[in-house]
């Protein structure tokens, strides 16, 4: 497991380009409204004679439009918008540079007199805002497609115009007319150029994967480093020379007094900079090597709860071997090594969860749900730690259905993940209470236990990567102290919280999720389906490397109904898929002499292939794995270890191809 390369969560960034979205376009209608209304003030802002064009407002309206919806996935409209955007940007350059007037810029007027020092032809924005609008338009096409490599370009295309802005900015500082009022050349009102500048930062925003802003948000000490250097140099120049400036304008000192003072001011506000540069990246190292510490520690758990469950499952195959026929003693040995799978399986899981969020790969599969039916689930997932601790359980339930749009299985996760922590720290003997209340527009999920505590010290970073509580508390405990990392992440991807309180050691602990309730409670529950034990009776071929799991699986279905027939490399498979033609095959991706990638292909290539649902079943789950197995004409991806139960479910709700993704 790594550290993820970004401080700044996808989530803060989208919130910061939803704000400057709403900004732009809300100047823009009230600029627009200034024209409509003979209203001057709102449209030059400084109450000079340059204003903003009404067609420049709506321009800026359609590209602050585009990139709201962009982050909300309405990616063709954005390809729309910024289309109109490039062609109103292109045909105001084109006509000055073929010194034409094509005519449509008098369209929005209202027959207004005033606002139009710096235009050539009144209501025709200036060569700049030109440029910008074009080169915004492009990116937000850019945006709007398929191809996420192109994007790297959004921010080359964006800076230009930052550029641009920040040229015409300085000219409204320094009252340098020649940057921002030359009708032929650099002449754009200040509205204009603020909103451009703002529409072009959000574009850089949009694309994080990509520079600057890949940089700006790594954990690295240069990211640290950019972090802290660069908002204050673009702050701290400008200002140190405009304050010259005025002063010398107001008579407080001569030039010479005006040029030492400068360079004072520069040579302070250098050596303060470097000073915080320093301290920053001081920090920095310390927080990395505290994270190194926790890592550590956190891999030397993880060899140690990995041992756990393979000793148990050592002995119940040695139970086996021995058991001779023993009924009861072959009982005991499969469950235990059921048990003690699912605590492997679960373990993984975890671990691979915290990667996909820590890179942002999560998707949450959200439904309406009633949120009793989840706790329920988390509840008998823990059953069975709860009995053989002779713990008391108590559960609260609202006497209303309270109804969410979420994701059950992530919800159900937390809930238990919760719920496992209260079952460890509660002790023999203890008691757990579990509640569920709705509180105003949101509704309240506590998990409390009369346990262990945790120390007030911890509560602050106990849902940190890595933290672990006190040694003589945390290793006695089975676990790998991620869980409740895990259950915040998940819970802030639901657009919740959850806060940890506690009285100290020995006083228990207590955890409160709140959750927003956005589904109409007066609404029906989604209707559930549950597909429990359905006998399947289809044609399957199990094609997987691993002859012990080809070899079980194809048993375990065999019971189910089934008629298995088993391959062990991907040329085998394709050979075996043309002579049985099978209802469904359940492939592996990394196979000898030919890889399940290919193989799919080969075999999709035939006609008779077409209604064949052919299933990805790989230790490989990561989004890139994913995408190519759907390219490779795989109906649905599955990551190993896959329970029995959710298998046969899937293939009885899925006689022919369906185009699933798990």
């Amino acid at each position: 497991m790594s550290i993820p390369l970004t401080i700044v969560a996808p989530r803060s960034l989208r919130r910061l380009s939803v704000i400057l979205g709403l900004f732009t376009l809300i100047a823009s209608v009230g600029s627009f409204s200034g024209w409509v209304l003979d209203l001057p003030r709102l449209t030059s802002w400084l109450a000079s004679e340059m204003s903003i064009q009404p067609n420049t407002t709506v321009l800026i309206a359609l590209a602050s439009i585009a990139l709201l919806l962009i982050q909300y996935g309405y990616s063709r409209s954005t390809l729309v918008l910024g289309a109109l955007v490039a062609l109103g940007g292109g045909l105001n350059l084109l006509q000055y540079m073929l010194n034409m007037d094509f005519g449509f810029n008098h369209q929005l007027l209202f027959a207004r007199e005033w606002g139009h020092a710096g235009t050539l032809t009144p209501g025709r924005f200036g060569p700049p805002a030109s440029i910008a609008f074009v080169l915004i338009g492009m990116s937000l096409m850019v945006l709007g497609l398929r191809d996420v490599s192109a994007r790297r370009y959004v921010s080359a295309l964006a800076l230009v115009v930052v550029l641009l802005m920040g040229f015409s900015l300085l000219g409204y500082l320094f009252g340098a007319r020649d940057f921002y009022a030359i009708p032929w050349l650099s002449a754009i009102a200040l509205p204009s150029a603020i909103m451009l500048m703002a529409l072009a930062v959000n574009l850089i925003i949009s694309v994080p994967q990509h520079q600057p802003m890949l940089l700006l948000c790594e954990r690295s000490s240069a990211g640290s480093m950019a972090r802290t250097v660069l908002p204050i140099l673009i702050i701290m120049i400008p200002l140190f020379i405009w304050l010259r400036t005025k002063g010398y304008e107001l008579g407080l000192f001569d030039i010479g007094t005006s040029r030492a003072l400068g360079a004072a001011m520069l040579m302070l506000g250098v050596i303060s900079l470097m000073w915080i540069a320093l301290l920053a990246l001081r920090r920095r190292e310390q927080r990395e090597r505290e994270a190194d510490r926790r890592k550590d520690e956190f891999i030397a758990t993880l060899a140690h709860e990995l041992r756990n469950p393979l000793a148990p499952i050592s002995n119940a195959v040695s139970m086996l071997k021995l058991a001779q026929g023993n009924a009861e003693i072959f009982s005991r040995a499969t469950e235990m090594i059921e048990r003690q799978a699912a605590h492997l399986v679960r373990l993984v899981d975890d671990l691979l969860d915290l990667s996909r969020i820590s890179r942002g790969k999560m998707e949450l599969r959200r439904k309406h749900i009633e949120l009793v039916s989840v706790i329920h689930q988390a509840v008998e997932t823990c059953s069975l730690g709860v009995e053989a601790a002779a713990q008391e359980l108590i559960v609260e339930l609202p006497a209303q259905p309270i109804y969410l749009h979420a994701d059950p299985v992530r919800l159900a996760q937390v809930v238990s993940n919760l719920l496992s922590n209260a079952c460890k720290f509660a002790g023999q003997h203890g008691c757990i209470k579990l509640a569920v209340e709705r509180s105003g527009e949101d509704v309240l999920i506590t998990v409390k236990d009369n346990g262990i505590g945790i120390p007030p010290d911890l509560l602050g970073f106990i849902f940190e990567m890595f933290a672990q509580v006190d040694q003589s508390l945390e290793r006695s405990q089975s676990g790998l102290g991620i869980g409740l990392t895990l259950a915040k992440q998940l819970i802030e991807l639901h657009d919740g919280s959850i806060e940890a309180r506690s009285e100290g050691v020995g006083k228990g602990s207590e955890f409160v999720i709140r959750l927003p309730i956005t589904i109409d409670q007066d609404a029906s529950p989604a209707e559930l389906q549950h597909l429990n034990g359905t006998n399947v009776k289809s044609r399957i071929l199990i094609v997987d490397d691993n002859l012990d799991s080809a070899q079980s699986l194809s048993e375990v279905l065999s019971l189910g109904g089934s008629e298995t027939f088993v391959a062990h490399d991907g040329e085998a498979a394709v050979a075996a898929a043309e002579r049985l033609r099978p209802d469904v095959i359940l492939l592996d991706i990394g196979l000898p002499k030919l890889n399940g990638f290919d193989a799919c292909r080969r075999i999709r290539e035939n006609q008779w292939a077409k209604n064949i649902l052919i299933i990805a079943l790989t230790g490989w789950g990561q989004e890139e794995d994913r995408r190519k197995s759907s390219e490779a004409g795989f109906d649905v991806h599955l990551v190993k270890p896959v329970s029995v139960t959710e298998l046969l479910n899937l293939l009885a709700r899925s006689p022919q191809r369906n185009n699933l993704d798990r």
